[in-house]
């Protein structure tokens, strides 16, 4: 995991969080003894609970825009040609944060790690990531959509949904390598506010749903959108003249299986440092999965923690923040795990009192 300086970070703080024009100050400042967050303002939680999302302009630099778009040439010839495609084909590759460094060190950038503790807690895993390249198709209809509407995991969450919104169980960063700034650019479109529809409505969204309901997506190259992909979303055909490039991060609690893999391999699991283990789904100890005595006390680490440096994330956010209490979660709780220290109370039968 590579470190930032604090004038780096410092830069990052002066960019704008963009909403359909409502903008804020994308950092606080931390100090000891107050619960403060790491880095989402009060705003930003706002608007990730009401509407869903909330966009970050030009967070990287063109240095860094640079050296993400010369992975994408070189992930992507290899997958093309390891996948007999024509060298400007659609692509996309599901966990594809492994396939390069350069995309590794977007999971775990420090600052970014701020934010991610700020908005789902510490004791998470990346669950997928996606990487696109999507070619122009000029020929489309401009309503033809490359990504139909969909939630996610409306299939899988209506049992734990009941009859409320599909509840908080994943947080994704969406990094946009590409200039996205002309209306059609394979952007992503979404209806705001749509994470919080219940059952009912989300079954017949399609007779409800408005033009001017729709918001398209529409940033520079290097800008960022933290955002529930529980919202209703799509993506527009690419009908500009350049390639879109995009990169999705999902971040979940430990407990979840992951969806674009199984086991990340050994070898970068063993190479990588304590925190980004802890994200690729190992201890960050190394330890074994099931606690100090797997054969006679099976306890899976990612529900009981026997040690927090399975956890090393937890550490870190508590080394950053300074003394608790800890202003961490928007609002619909954070994603935590029984510690070493658990214990059952000690309570009296009030039957045999």
């Amino acid at each position: 995991m590579r470190r930032r300086s604090g004038a780096k970070r410092r830069r990052r703080a002066a960019r704008r969080t963009v909403l359909s024009g409502i903008t804020s100050t994308p950092a606080t400042t931390c100090s000891r003894g107050k619960s403060v967050a790491l880095a989402a303002t009060s705003e930003q939680k706002q608007l990730l609970n009401e509407q869903g999302f909330f966009v970050i302009e030009e967070y990287l630099d063109a240095d860094e825009v640079t050296v993400l778009n010369d992975a994408f040439d070189e992930v992507g010839a290899r997958l093309r040609r390891e996948r007999g495609m024509a060298p400007d084909a659609q692509l996309s590759c599901r966990n594809g944060l492994v396939k390069h460094e350069a995309f590794l060190n977007l999971m775990d950038r420090p600052d970014i790690l701020r934010y991610v503790v700020d908005i789902v807690g510490w004791n998470v895993q990346n669950r997928d990531s996606v990487i696109l390249w999507t070619p122009p198709t000029p020929g489309r209809h401009p309503s033809a959509l490359s990504l139909g509407w969909h939630f996610d995991y409306e299939e899988e969450f209506t049992g734990i949904g009941i009859d409320g919104p599909m509840p908080w169980l994943d947080f994704k960063i969406g990094w946009y390598v590409s200039d996205a700034t002309e209306e059609g650019h394979a952007s992503i479109l979404f209806v705001p506010g749509s994470h919080l529809w219940d059952m009912e409505r989300r079954a017949r969204w399609r007779e409800d749903i408005r033009p001017e309901d729709v918001f398209e997506l529409k940033v520079r190259p290097g800008s960022l959108m933290m955002w529930r992909p529980t919202l209703l979303h799509a993506a527009s055909p690419n009908l500009g003249t350049h390639e879109r490039r995009a990169l999705y991060i999902s971040y979940a609690p430990r407990w979840i299986r992951p969806s674009g893999h199984v086991e990340q391999d050994p070898n970068l699991v063993a190479r990588s440092d304590p925190i980004r283990r802890q994200l690729l789904g190992a201890m960050g100890n190394l330890s074994h999965p099931l606690g100090p005595d797997p054969k006679n006390h099976p306890d899976s680490q990612y529900w009981f923690a026997a040690d927090w440096d399975n956890i090393p994330l937890k550490q870190w956010a508590e080394e950053q923040a300074g003394d608790p209490p800890y202003d961490w979660g928007t609002g619909y709780g954070v994603g935590t795990v029984k510690g070493p220290e658990y214990a059952f109370h000690d309570n009296t039968d009030p039957r045999r009192v």
